[in-house]
């Protein structure tokens, strides 16, 4: 595609050079540039692509797109934009020829639920015999086809060569979540997206965002009538007993549905709800409609609500009944989301992804609900260094609460020393006046601990890293650490002790 139209609608500063130049494709990624390539210099949170613009044009990028003149060498087209970020996202449309103005795509936003949620849509589409794309903390998939990602939102240029790569494979739906990062730094600037979803939305990302007020006011734009021209929409899928669910419920131009458990006056709610660890039963009540009776696998009040959502997107998609009855009924749990680990007798062990205070209060209830007679709640987590530090203590005080036993640990510590973190979690136990907690800063061993002492039937709950298969220390470091594989190992390791 040349150049010229590749930057249709973009506001351009100066150009130097002659834009008619064909472009092969497209790389924020010095190291993956090729003959023809255009390069765009994203000023990052960590590097300045600016700095690999030489390194790109020596790779064979034809073209640059950046802030500032650069010394790059001859020949070589640059385009000054104000701001490259901004720019990329209509730069990929543009590139790709606008594939998701032929996509249905749902966006589902929110602090807790985004994944199972998005799931579960994906499933009701599935059951009505539709060809999906789904992009997920858990895993993305074209079709059938695993993709890989690298955040819960991807670059916009990922995202735009996704959404060609959906529709060369005869796509039709695409269910993305949409994280309060992605909408801030541009990345769905100029999707064409059909129906968003706002599951919830309480503290997290304050490290990023300052307040909640500002987490919020960014999660807002998708519903906001002035920011229209750059997500598109049609309607939107609400939960009423969310208090900022009721704000955007109020502000929002979109045709809208509410959802609920509580209020009588929402478009769909639930009633007679029933949860133990075998799954959720309940009604399904539409205004001026039949009941429902509704059946998962899935279990716990916070996955009633995820079902809601989902149930709620495939009516005002225009599902019928009998493929909204089987979505639900035929999506197991899966990638850390309130899942059981099978590794033979002994207590009922849980790994969950709740990484922030109320989606920690929410798994802990639950497995409090489900918990049989005699038996005990064991709550094993830690949190993420370099991330929000006040949820911390708010984290220590749910697990106090609710847990009958605390184990801290540690999560993805980053560049933070683990005792720090878990000296600030420690805070929240103690401000509630626990003394039944201990800490343990190796993952590994505090999982094993947990189950040392656990009776057959006690639940132990083990949150913050679901699906994560590694833990994350300073300068980017990894190590392979996967909770369920710990579990399942457990036995084994303790013969080895004996």
């Amino acid at each position: 595609m040349r150049l010229v139209s590749i930057l249709k609608g973009i506001d351009i500063k100066k150009i130097y050079g002659d834009i008619r130049i064909e472009i092969s494709d497209i790389s924020i990624d010095s190291r993956k540039v090729k003959n023809g390539f255009l390069f765009v210099a994203i000023d990052g949170f960590k590097l300045d692509g600016h700095r690999f613009a030489c390194d790109a044009v020596k790779k064979g990028a034809a073209a640059v797109i950046s802030q500032k003149k650069l010394d790059l060498s001859p020949g070589t087209i640059q385009v000054i934009v104000k701001d490259t970020r901004a720019a990329l996202p209509q730069v990929s449309a543009n590139f790709f020829g606008n594939p998701s103005r032929s996509l249905k795509i749902i966006g589902i936003t929110g602090t807790n639920g985004k994944t199972t949620t998005c799931y579960l849509i994906n499933s009701i589409l599935k059951s009505s015999g539709f060809k999906t794309s789904i992009i997920s903390t858990f895993k993305s998939y074209i079709d059938e086809k695993e993709v890989c990602m690298e955040r819960t939102t991807p670059e916009s240029l990922d995202l735009h060569r996704f959404f060609a790569e959906s529709l060369r494979d005869d796509v039709k739906y695409v269910c993305m979540e949409v994280s309060s990062h992605s909408i801030d730094l541009h990345r769905v600037d100029h999707i064409d997206f059909d129906h968003f979803v706002f599951t919830n939305l309480s503290q997290d990302h304050l490290d990023y965002h300052g307040t909640i007020d500002e987490y919020f006011k960014v999660k807002s734009r998708l519903f906001d009538p002035s920011c229209r021209k750059i997500f598109g929409g049609r309607s939107a899928v609400i939960n009423l007993d969310d208090d900022f669910g009721k704000k955007l419920y109020e502000m929002t131009d979109l045709d809208k549905v509410s959802y609920s458990i509580k209020d009588r006056s929402a478009d769909i709610r639930a009633s007679g709800m029933k949860s133990t660890i075998k799954g959720i039963s309940m009604v399904l009540k539409r205004k001026n409609k039949k009941d429902m009776e509704i059946r998962s696998s899935l279990c716990g009040v916070f996955n009633i609500y995820n079902i809601l959502a989902a149930i709620s997107t495939g009516f005002e998609i225009g599902i019928g009944r009998s493929h909204i009855l089987a979505g639900p009924e035929s999506m197991k749990g899966f990638g850390g989301r309130f899942e059981k680990i099978d590794y033979g007798s002994g207590p009922t062990v849980i790994v969950d992804y709740a990484h922030t205070p109320d989606g920690l209060e929410n798994v802990l209830k639950t497995a409090k609900d489900i918990l049989g007679r005699g038996g005990r709640l064991l709550a094993v987590f830690g949190c993420g260094g370099d991330r929000d530090k006040k949820k911390r203590k708010l984290m220590g005080a749910v697990s106090a609460r609710i847990a009958d036993f605390t184990i801290v640990t540690s999560d993805n510590p980053r560049s933070e020393r683990p005792g720090d973190i878990i000296m600030m979690i420690e805070e929240g136990l103690k401000s509630e006046g626990s003394k039944s907690y201990m800490t343990i800063a190796d993952r590994k061993e505090a999982i094993h601990y947990a189950m040392d002492i656990a009776g057959e039937a006690d639940i132990i709950l083990v949150a913050g890293k679901g699906h994560e298969d590694y833990q994350e220390f300073e300068n980017g470091r990894r190590i392979h650490l996967y909770d369920p594989e710990i579990v399942k190992n457990w036995r084994n390791e303790n013969k080895g002790k004996n």
